[in-house]
């Protein structure tokens, strides 16, 4: 039978930061749990770890870890292949197929699983109701609000999945000439396909394939913003300001790499695509924290902002990634969530669960390593950033690579980097110069 919603599976080292004479070491991603096809990770209130593993068959589970992720231990509850887990109340809440939520009062130890299927059975077939599963979910304003990707519209629970009440269904319906709605059961009438929900403003934002909508709180429709969402589904909160990433292939460069609002939806800024990242534009994990922003691409590595976007850290050195035969470049496993505590980042790394494979799990990166970015204000803003295997800038520049007793040893022209990989280990000076100014430092190649 076919499973009506799209499963997000597609599928170093050490980064250094630079400040002119300084090189300050960094650690990479290490993995803490080896599962075959990790699926969601989530820091307890307690401090626990929680991870879930995806399997077809619903032989993965729930997974915590009490000590920091040196030991973990299955949980006792029926797998629903959980994809998203959010804190609601004193509940940590994880979302599955079938409509299935699964409930823990106890930061992840014990789980009970609640349904609200029934909630959708005037409007989507058994099949569909089956199959269905819920990416958007959220805690706002005491109640736990909840989008299913089949159809069935959106609907909230005031006693934290215990009973639900469904929002307007008719502001969320669209008409899609020529195509049969064989899932729903109503009017001929489309409801989109939704990815996310998000606050901002004081307002609920809800995300869709092709919509974003507002939700009115005096009566519980939903106003349409937007007609151009194109699988805006994941986001994150820095000083009030949401922003939103994509999480679907980009083919030119004037899609937007990142956009934002302030006001609740009403208005939208744009996050240019930086020279500094891959061209792979699709968003697949946004975190932020005290620390800055971290978006995490499908394939093309992890990244770190401490301004909002406005110049962006590769921070991919220790995920594992695969080689593309055409170009040469680095294929990264896609990160599919991404959540932190005080001392670390976590994430969790996809694979396909029949391949084989040990990459795929849970990862961790030392917080206290994280990069600052080189830049000399004073000299035509020229920003530096180097990991163990690259130097790269902000703008196309003359990069030049020299041993500690002064012999060239790399000269790259005309671009934004330069490769470092064929190196000794040892101590080097670099010599980046742009729009006639220049930048010099060391690094240390590991």
């Amino acid at each position: 039978m076919m499973k009506f919603y799209t499963k997000f599976f597609t599928t170093v080292v050490l980064l250094l930061t630079l400040s002119f004479s300084t090189a300050v070491l960094a650690q990479q991603w290490e993995q803490i749990q080896e599962l075959p096809a990790a699926q969601n990770i989530f820091v307890a209130k307690n401090g626990n770890l929680i991870s879930s593993d995806f399997h077809f068959d619903y032989i993965g589970g729930i997974y915590y870890s009490q000590d920091g992720g040196l030991n973990w231990t299955k949980a006792d509850v029926e797998d629903y292949a959980y994809n998203r887990m959010i804190q609601a109340g004193d509940y940590i809440i994880a979302a599955g197929e079938g409509c299935n939520l699964a409930r823990s009062a106890d930061n992840g130890i014990t789980w009970e699983v609640l349904n609200y299927g029934y909630m959708y059975s005037e409007y989507l077939t058994e099949e569909a109701i089956q199959y269905n599963v819920c990416y958007a979910i959220i805690y706002y304003k005491n109640k736990l609000f909840l989008a299913d990707f089949g159809g069935g519209g959106v609907i909230y629970s005031e006693d934290f999945g215990e009973t639900w009440t469904m929002t307007d269904r008719e502001s969320l319906k669209y008409y899609i000439d020529g195509v049969a709605m064989t899932r729903a059961k109503d009017d001929g009438m489309a409801i989109d396909s939704f990815y996310n929900m998000a606050e901002n403003n004081n307002e609920l934002l809800l995300f869709g394939v092709y919509f974003v909508y507002r939700l009115n709180e005096t009566d519980y429709t939903w106003e349409l913003l937007r007609n151009d969402s194109n699988f805006m589904g994941v986001s994150t909160t820095v000083n009030n300001r949401l922003f939103c990433g994509r999480a679907i292939m980009n083919y030119n460069a004037n899609t937007p790499f990142l956009e934002y609002t302030e006001d609740g939806g009403r208005t939208w800024g744009r996050v240019g695509h930086a020279d500094t990242l891959s061209y792979d534009t699709n968003v697949r994990a946004m975190h932020s924290d005290e620390k800055g922003m971290y978006v995490a691409l499908q394939q093309g590595g992890f990244y770190y902002t401490t301004d909002m976007g406005e110049t962006w850290m590769n921070i991919s050195d220790g995920i594992p990634y695969n080689i593309n035969n055409n170009d040469g470049s680095k294929m990264y496993y896609s990160p599919l969530i991404v959540d932190s505590d005080d001392e670390y980042i976590y994430t969790a790394i996809y694979d396909l669960p029949w391949a084989g494979t040990s990459v795929s799990g849970i990862y961790r990166y030392k917080k206290s390593d994280l990069p600052v970015a080189s830049v000399d204000r004073t000299l035509n803003d020229i920003a530096v950033y180097i990991s163990n295997s690259t130097i790269y800038t902000a703008e196309v520049a003359d990069i030049a690579i020299y041993s500690i007793n002064g012999t060239l040893v790399s000269n790259t022209t005309s671009a934004i980097e330069a490769d470092l990989s064929s190196l000794a280990r040892g101590v080097y000076i670099y010599q980046v110069t742009c729009n006639n100014a220049t930048v010099t430092g060391k690094f240390i190649k590991r």
